[in-house]
């Protein structure tokens, strides 16, 4: 990324408010996965781990178990370190082609720091995680509640220093 397009960015989105700043500390998740279980009432269809990208990112996509027309695409990016997460975060800000995306703010926001297009995505990361989930299919699915579900799952890991 272009370092004007960075700064604006980092200005538009208050990045002096958040980047940096983790809210469990030094902790860090080490390859991190899907298993299949992380969204209840959703079915994993296929999950890729591209090592060769900087930072490894894994690649999902998800079929609701009731409709072949609701699918979310998730994908997660594993970095070495909170601040290279933030770093992260704004690149996916910057590949966002909308002006809408509004830093979510509220009292149960997911992550460290969240970002959202109403509700039909959701950027957010935790730790040194960043996880972008989307809208893959026909059907618009809400998935504010798929994040918070996603988070907590990130949250007991942080906590418990173990895998899933």
């Amino acid at each position: 990324m272009h370092a004007g397009q960075k700064r604006f960015l980092e200005e538009h989105f208050g990045a002096s408010k958040w980047y940096g700043r983790g809210g469990r500390g030094r902790r860090v998740i080490k390859n991190f996965g899907f298993d299949g279980s992380e969204i209840v009432g959703w079915t994993l269809e296929r999950a890729q781990r591209d090592e060769r990208a900087a930072p490894p990112a894994i690649r999902s996509l998800w079929r609701h178990a009731e409709s072949a027309e609701e699918m979310l695409a998730v994908d997660a990016f594993e970095c070495a370190s909170v601040k290279a997460a933030h770093d992260q975060l704004i690149e996916a800000l910057g590949n966002i082609e909308s002006d809408a995306v509004e830093r979510r703010g509220e009292r149960n926001a997911v992550g460290d720091v969240a970002f959202g297009l109403r509700d039909t995505m959701v950027l957010f990361a935790r730790a040194n995680l960043v996880l972008l989930i989307r809208n893959a299919g026909r059907a618009v699915v809400r998935v504010g509640a798929i994040a918070r579900e996603i988070d907590k799952r990130l949250v007991r890991q942080l906590e418990s220093g173990r895998p899933k």
